[in-house]
């Protein structure tokens, strides 16, 4: 009788064992499968709670022509964007920029990862294509490693983009193409207070998504001795230059005012990029200065303007 029970206790012992084992695992692929982006509420402290830089750069395309320099250029982005306090730079260069990795990046990883109080900047330096759509306009695509110039069937397109910016959470995105690529609708942007603004509230906790573009139709995004001309405007812009008005702040409205004038006037015309809101009405803080000392526009001063 003892050793019946004996074997009996064994038993239920060994079937608990397996099910704390498959509940340990159960557990595991659980905590796999949640999303990275944790349940944001309320206000952060600062104006994001998390800020993400992702940096594509394709140098040595298997189907188009090399770009020399430009994941020398990518990494000093990517190393201003660190400077700056990003949280997470995340960089895919040449075959970790595939077609494939790039779809899934914008299809699945940041939609999944990026959190509805975050800040998300995308840089890309590489070819760019255009095409016609369905309507007969033309639009324009970014051109992953594996990819060739004059076919879109592998590439990034305008749509593709703007559909990955409206399933992102993100309370502010911009994307910043070293490249000519067109073809967006844009959004007006929001009129200015007479009375100016004291806070950063009123610009930061509305949506915005922002598109900031080295070139536009028929222009190439000029290389000197390997290095890009727009990349290097950025750079010396996002260390404190493309502040326009010296509040202490550096939002992307000014950065893109600071490079549509500095790359264009640096190129004699020939390279002009584009600053465009195409969604919300908000603005992204990239340098966060003092809020007593962010100020949009003066107090009225002539009788028409109190008017």
């Amino acid at each position: 009788m003892n050793s019946v029970r004996h074997v009996g206790k064994t038993l239920l012992l060994m079937s608990l064992c397996l099910f704390l084992s498959g509940a340990h695992v159960i557990g595991m692929f659980s905590v796999i499968a949640l999303p990275t982006a944790e349940a944001q509420s309320g206000k952060p402290e600062d104006l994001y709670y998390k800020s993400w830089a992702i940096i594509i750069g394709i140098e040595n395309y298997v189907l188009a022509p090399p770009i020399p320099g430009a994941i020398t250029d990518a990494k000093k982005v990517a190393e201003a964007f660190r400077r700056l306090g990003f949280d997470e730079v995340v960089e895919f260069y040449d075959k970790d920029a595939s077609s494939r990795r790039l779809h899934q990046l914008l299809n699945d990883m940041l939609p999944r990862k990026v959190g509805r109080m975050d800040r998300l900047v995308i840089f890309y330096v590489g070819h760019a294509g255009f095409m016609q759509d369905s309507d007969g306009q033309e639009r324009g695509y970014l051109v992953p490693f594996d990819a060739q110039i004059n076919n879109a069937a592998k590439s990034i397109t305008v749509e593709h983009l703007k559909e990955f910016t409206r399933r992102s959470a993100s309370k502010h995105t911009l994307l910043i193409l070293d490249a000519p690529v067109f073809g967006w609708e844009t959004t007006a942007p929001a009129e200015l207070s007479l009375e100016g603004r004291m806070a950063p509230e009123s610009d930061t906790d509305r949506r915005a998504v922002q598109v900031i573009s080295a070139a536009g139709k028929g222009e190439a995004a000029v290389r000197v001795e390997k290095s890009s001309r727009f990349v290097e405007t950025l750079l010396i812009g996002l260390s404190g230059d493309a502040d326009l008005d010296g509040n202490g702040w550096l939002m992307a409205s000014e950065l893109g005012d600071y490079l549509v004038r500095q790359v264009k006037a640096a190129s004699n015309g020939a390279q002009r990029p584009s600053s465009l809101r195409i969604d919300g009405d908000g603005d992204t803080a990239l340098i966060e200065g003092r809020r007593s000392a962010f100020t949009l526009g003066a107090d009225p001063q002539t009788p028409s303007e109190q008017q």
